[in-house]
């Protein structure tokens, strides 16, 4: 047992220790710097006042501590940070503001933010938002010690616009006095620049809207100690647009150095949103895939994907930077349409870099309506992710391109979100409004180029922190060999460490080395400690770190949890039994638990915290249970010892096979050192109700193949595991068969209809018995596949039919079937026998009896000729026949005859003579069309042909007036009639035949009765008509200029009448006249009154439109020409140049311009 228990503590320390990966530096620290870049402000669409834009510190911490957030002259008391919540500072942007046209491309001194936590206090995390009235931007700021020496530019291509304040910038902020950096722009030139103060910045921005993405920045190798400066580095935009135009927005984000990109990044979409990607590469011949998609860059060198809607994932073989862009406004939804939002970029962490916990801000500034968290982690652990302490309830969606990573995309409402996960997960915050956005890291482990470690000398493993009195030593992990090492406990004397590394082989080829300062340390107390290492490089001309390098890590001595748990001391086997951690961290700020290692003492053991554990055999049992949490310390064992009862072996028996519908016996065969079984629970497997009994019997109402299970227990309330057997269950086969009609005189012969349930017949037997108790025993029953069998005697049987089927299944089916006598006495009516037409049905009545039984086929003929046959007839039923067709007009004489049938070899017949009169033979020519005016006329176009005498003939239907045929157009109407002619005979038998007779419509005619013309004038005749396909004709023709078209011009020396015939196509005509009377002059009036009240309100010239030719002018007195017209279709109104005319005389000249004299006067004008 104590081997066992050693095995335990070897696990624990193995389940919560760190990775080889494992890293001191994330986002949270102790000292941040961050800048506020050029910005493009919008600018109110009334006034034209630009909306400047605000910075603001948003500051956030794990526990509870203290920051001041200072700018060049702005340095304002300390502010309070609660643990799990956020705080912010609104720096003054007379501080901090970058300008874009005095402080670009020059160092520009004190304009770096400054965020340092009060000494004594805790780590917090930094983020900062621009925002303004439509343009938001924010980043995630590191701390000093996640900053590098070196960098690459993230940006985006700026449109072609001619928006001068529209640029890319990259911003540095000096972190140490007299940085001096080198900067390499894409053309391969390099310019120097000079931060002589921590907080002293330099803005690069190209003049002409250059994307510099790839620029790179280093500090200067040749600067003196340059090995031990760090600065930071932003890139962005002052404003742009990304897939459409129509609106703007600033890009912001802190650049990350190359040592913490990664290899590996998963990402999710903008909520409903589209989004580019970019991937930009440190070293030559990086090759990259993107779902799939294989790339090679080079260095400096990146890649720019098309709008992507669904999640990616990209992988490297060298570390690259990716950058994610939220689109414009107009074009950002998923299918390109308008979605609140503009362009946004956040630089993403790899998943190698991710976080277990995070506190982040959600801003609501600027005008920002709908805030989301996108998260993505491994798909396992998805159930353990919360908001805020609970369990988040959205679905999480697999990476198409890698479903072991999910994602889902979560809106919140709160500032401030705590999000926490027992694995790593990468998260994106980010905030749409109308017109604005913003986006940023929610949180990394950054790569450093080392990382510490506390050895635990007890449980071996290694944590960043110590544990309250248990042995440790420390260990720091390196990415080369060095030739000297030195270590410093507090304020201890510096000590040379020894230089024998354990090498570290990566997953990816690299190597990394382990060295370790063995001292045994025990600490007795809590508290804060440091370990100062300092290490020398070989001079193998690896640049700064050749001159060596001096490392601070800071760690602190935690206690030593306790662990306790609850859980019943008897038990039952077979049973789950619930254990419940009552275990305690310890912690001064009571950080929960959160590893959890339980030896159940019967080799088996669990890591979740209130597990659940089954024992298979009884006996007691020893549970042990260690707890621990990240970065914290390994409890001492808590042990208990549990009792489980004696074990119930659990059986049954059962039958292999069954049959549906047959009761199979089941019996108990269960046995316990408890003592006898005292309840039982069967399960049959069919969903039937639980049998309690001890041997119970069932029945099956279906194939196939059952579980049987049986659950016992003793009288010690303890439950067997479930015994189980299984019963094949068959089918029965599908019995059936087809009985005969019959009669004493036939064999029965029976179908058999009978399969298996597959719808074949292979192993089945049969057996039949005809239910006859007048025959021998031997003669009744038959083993044929289809059984035959006569009965002497006439009445109803019961048939059955057995089938068997291979399994030894069997069913059987009765039937009841009748067989007929032999003694027929047929017989039938005739409805109206002595009036039969040969153009109507003859029918009959069936009074047909037989002795036994029934007549089960009736045969009837007309002539021998067979017209109907009816099986089962019903006694006086009727029927009708069809009789011969006439062809004389003779009368005939035709026999019915009925033969009536009780089987096949039991029929009668019976034949009666009728006579048959024969009907008319119509037939009724053609009509051809009339017109509605034309005269009425008979119809004499239908006839008998048979030349059978009349007893009554007559034509009926629309437009007839008289039954001899006479027919009225006009009393019909236009359209097609039906017209019907009728015949009856002396015999009384009748016909009828019908005929269409269409009438044809008159065409329209429209035309004036007079017309007035001048002397020597002309006019066009007016005149409408309509119908189809019309043609005309004028009479006389003199005077008109045609005589065959609907509107002539006519022109007459003397009054004149003219008749117009107008005439469809189908011969159809009506008239018309019209008298045109000659008028010898022009009467003009003397006098009009053009004042509105529609009376004289213009100067009528009657008949003048006769005159087409025709010029009048009108004259003041003055003899200015006030009115002219070329024809008189406008008369004149009074008005000249859209003005009154004053009242007076004016004077007129009119022109016929046919040859006739002038005509002039005097017009007086009235108001």
């Amino acid at each position: 047992m104590c081997y066992r228990w050693g095995l335990m503590l070897w696990m624990l320390s193995c389940f919560l220790c760190f990775a080889a990966e494992a890293q001191n530096i994330s986002n949270e620290g102790k000292a941040f710097w961050a800048v506020f870049p050029s910005h493009d402000p919008s600018r109110n669409g009334n006034t034209g006042i630009p909306a400047l834009a605000n910075v603001r510190i948003y500051i956030t911490a794990k526990v509870a501590s203290e920051v001041t957030v200072s700018c060049g002259t702005f340095n304002p008391a300390p502010v309070p940070v609660p643990a799990n919540t956020v705080v912010w500072v609104d720096v003054p942007r007379s501080a901090a503001y970058i300008d874009e046209i005095t402080d670009v491309n020059r160092s520009v001194p004190g304009k770096g933010i400054h965020v340092q936590v009060t000494p004594g206090h805790e780590k917090v995390a930094v983020f900062e938002h621009i925002y303004a009235g439509a343009r938001s931007a924010a980043s995630l700021i590191l701390p000093i010690e996640a900053l590098g020496r070196e960098y690459y530019s993230m940006n985006y291509t700026q449109d072609q616009s001619n928006r001068e304040t529209s640029k890319n910038f990259l911003v540095l902020v000096a972190a140490n006095p007299d940085t001096r950096l080198i900067v390499h722009k894409k053309d391969g030139s390099t310019f120097p620049v000079l931060l002589t103060n921590a907080g002293d910045v330099y803005e690069y921005m190209p003049a002409d809207r250059e994307d510099l993405t790839g620029v790179y920045v280093e500090i200067d190798p040749a600067s003196p100690d340059n090995c031990n400066k760090r600065f930071a580095a932003y890139s962005g935009s002052t404003s742009l647009i990304i897939g459409c135009n129509g609106s703007r927005d600033p890009l912001f984000q802190q650049l990350y150095p190359p040592g913490s990109w990664g290899k590996n990044y998963g990402v999710a979409p903008f909520k409903d949103r589209r989004y580019v990607l970019r991937v930009l590469a440190q070293q030559d011949n990086t090759q990259v895939q993107i779902d799939g998609q294989s790339y090679t860059l080079n260095k400096g060198g990146f890649f720019t994907s098309a709008e992507l809607t669904e999640a990616s994932f990209i992988t490297a073989d060298k570390n690259v930077s990716v950058a994610q862009y939220s689109l414009t406004q107009a074009c950002s939804s998923v299918n390109g349409d308008e979605l609140i939002g503009d362009p946004e970029m956040v630089l993403l962490n790899p998943v190698e870099f991710n976080v277990k916990s995070t506190t982040l801000f959600s801003s609501d500034q600027q005008n920002i309506d709908h805030r989301y968290i996108n998260v993505l982690m491994k798909t396992s652990a998805t159930s353990t992710f919360k908001v805020n302490g609970q369990v988040l309830s959205a679905t999480w969606n697999p990476v198409p391109s890698n479903p072991g990573y999910s994602y889902t995309q979560i809106e919140i409402t709160d500032i401030s979100s705590y999000l926490t996960a027992n694995e790593g997960f990468n998260a994106v915050a980010y905030g749409f409004g109308d017109h604005e956005s913003y986006a940023y890291s929610a949180g990394t482990n950054l790569a450093a180029n080392t990382y510490f470690l506390v050895t635990n000398k007890i449980t071996q493993r290694d944590a960043r922190n110590a544990c309250l009195g248990q042995e440790s030593d420390f260990k720091v992990i390196l990415p080369y060999l060095v030739s000297k090492i030195t270590w410093k406990l507090d304020d201890g004397a510096e000590e040379e460490g020894p230089l024998n590394p354990k090498v570290i082989t990566a997953s990816d080829g690299s190597l990394s080395y382990a060295y370790s300062y063995d001292k045994n340390i025990t600490f007795s107390a809590l508290g804060q400690h440091q370990v100062v290492i300092k290490i020398e490089l070989p001079n193998d001309g690896s640049g700064c770190l050749s001159e060596g390098a001096e490392f601070i890590y800071p760690f602190d001595v935690f206690p030593l949890p306790t662990a306790d748990f609850n859980v019943a001391a008897d038990n039952c086997p077979d049973t789950e039994i619930q254990f419940t951690d009552l275990s305690t961290s310890n912690l001064p700020d009571h950080r929960p638990l959160n590893k959890w290692l339980w030896d159940f003492g019967d080799n088996t053991t669990s890591t979740a915290q209130n597990p659940k554990h089954v024992y298979a055999s009884s006996g007691p049992f020893e549970v042990k249970l260690s707890v621990g949490l990240d970065e914290g310390c390994m409890s001492d064992v808590k042990t208990f010892t549990i009792h489980i009862r004696p074990k119930i072996n659990a059986a049954l028996s059962a039958p292999a096979n069954g049959c549906i519908n047959k009761e199979i016996a089941f019996a108990d065969a269960s046995s316990s050192a408890a003592g006898p079984m005292v309840s039982w629970q069967w399960d049959f497997g069919d969903g039937s109700a639980v049998s309690i009994q001890q041997h119970p019997k069932h029945t099956y109402l279906s194939a196939g193949t059952y579980t049987v299970t049986l659950i016992t227990r003793t009288a010690n309330g303890c439950q067997s595991l479930p015994a189980k057997s299984e019963v094949v269950i068959h089918s029965l086969p599908v019995v059936d068969f087809t009985l005969p009609r019959v009669c004493v005189n036939d064999v029965a012969q029976f179908t058999n209809k009978s399969a298996n349930v597959d719808a074949t017949t292979a192993g089945l037997i049969y057996s039949w018995d005809f239910g006859d108790g007048t025959a021998l025993a031997a003669d009744n029953v038959s083993t044929q596949v289809n059984g035959s069998h006569q009965y002497r005697t006439g009445g109803i049987y019961t048939v059955t039919l057995t089938a068997t089927n291979a399994n030894g299944c069997s069913f059987s089916v009765s039937k009841q079937f009748t067989v007929n006598g032999g003694h027929i006495r047929p017989a039938f009516e005739v409805e109206n026998k002595n009036a039969l037409c040969s153009n109507r049905k003859i029918t009959v009545q069936n009074k047909s009896t037989i002795n036994s039984g029934k007549i089960i086929r009736l045969v009837w003929y007309i002539d021998n000729a067979e017209k109907l046959t009816v099986n089962d007839p019903d006694p006086d039923a009727f029927y009708e026949l069809s009789p011969p067709v006439a062809i004389s007009p003779a009368a005939q004489t035709i026999a019915i005859k009925l033969l009536a049938y009780s089987g096949d070899n039991c029929v009668e017949p019976l034949t009666e003579n009728v006579t048959l009169y024969p009907a008319p033979a119509l037939v009724f020519d053609p009509i051809a069309p009339v017109c509605l005016n034309s005269a009425i006329f008979r119809i004499q176009s239908a006839r008998e042909t048979l030349g059978i005498p009349p007893q009554n003939s007559s034509y009926s239907g629309p437009g007839i007036i008289s039954a001899d045929g006479y027919f009225d157009p006009r009393q019909a109407g236009v359209g097609t009639h039906t017209l019907t002619y009728h015949y009856s005979s002396a015999a009384g038998c009748e016909e009828s035949v019908t005929q269409v007779v269409t009438v044809q419509p008159l065409p329209e005619l429209d035309l004036k009765r007079d017309i007035y013309l001048l002397s020597g004038g002309e006019i066009r005749i007016d005149a409408r008509a309509s119908g189809n396909n019309l043609r005309y004709k004028w009479v006389p023709a003199t005077g008109l200029d045609r005589d065959d078209v609907l509107n002539p011009v006519v022109k007459i020396d003397e009054d004149r009448e003219y008749t117009l015939t107008v005439t469809t196509g189908l011969g159809c005509s009506i008239t018309g006249s019209v008298k045109v009377h000659l008028v010898s002059s022009i009467n003009a009036a003397n006098a009009f009154s053009p004042n509105g009240d529609g009376v004289n309100d213009t100067w009528v010239l009657k008949y003048i439109e006769t005159y087409p030719n025709v010029a009048v002018d009108v004259f003041n007195r003055y003899g200015e020409k006030v009115f002219s017209s070329q024809g008189y279709s406008v008369p004149f109104d009074g008005n000249y140049n859209g003005k009154q005319l004053p009242v007076g005389t004016y004077y007129y000249i009119i022109n016929p311009k046919n040859g006739k004299k002038l005509i002039k006067g005097a017009l007086t004008l009235v108001r």
